[in-house]
């Protein structure tokens, strides 16, 4: 009696142990992606979800928005990347084209400097 209490014990501290590993394994390491490769995961997700929408595993309201939201994301991460591969203009602020900010004519988010899509809605500026 007292033989399979005892292997009863050691089997659940066994199995804590390893389903305590394996939630650690999938803890976010804090870790950010730049912004060159948030525009090519954003893109190589949108290559998926277009092969999903073609195999019917999505409806085309679910593809609609999954797209959108990518899209979006997809922009953001290029102007981001651009901007950090642009170095910020020296001299004064008159020698940059347009200091007002701009707006988009679609859902009235507000555009980045030299921006042809909007990063909200993904219109196109």
């Amino acid at each position: 009696m007292y033989g399979f209490v005892i292997l009863g014990t050691i089997l659940l501290l066994l199995t804590m142990t390893i389903v305590r590993a394996a939630i650690r394994a999938g803890d976010d390491t804090g870790t950010a992606l730049d912004p060159t490769e948030r525009r090519d995961a954003a893109v190589e997700a949108l290559r998926d979800l277009e092969l999903e929408f073609q195999t019917g595993k999505l409806t085309e309201d679910e593809y609609r928005d999954m797209r959108r939201r990518l899209e979006r994301e997809a922009l953001r991460a290029r102007d981001e990347a651009e901007g950090a591969a642009r170095p910020e203009p020296t001299g004064s602020t008159t020698d940059r084209a347009d200091p007002s900010p701009r707006f988009c004519r679609t859902c009235g988010g507000s555009l980045g400097a030299g921006a042809s899509f909007c990063s909200n809605c993904g219109g196109e500026v």
